[in-house]
């Protein structure tokens, strides 16, 4: 967690968004092996790949990377 926090506050300068995309991160790394789910057309690798995208895209109004 601690190194989530580090990235992603690299980012983002709101510290709670921080943590609730640190949580996030997480939670996909570790627990999405462990979910079975239907993804309605999409593989898991296209939905865990956007999945990434939105917990690590900048803020709305955020300094470009």
């Amino acid at each position: 967690m601690r190194l989530a926090r580090e990235m992603i506050g690299a980012f983002c300068p709101d510290p709670d968004e921080v943590e609730v995309r640190a949580l996030l991160a997480f939670c996909l790394a570790l627990g999405s092996a462990f979910l079975a789910a239907d993804h309605r057309g999409r593989t898991r690798a296209q939905v865990i790949a956007r999945a990434t995208d939105l917990i690590l895209a900048q803020p709305p109004g955020g300094p470009s990377r």
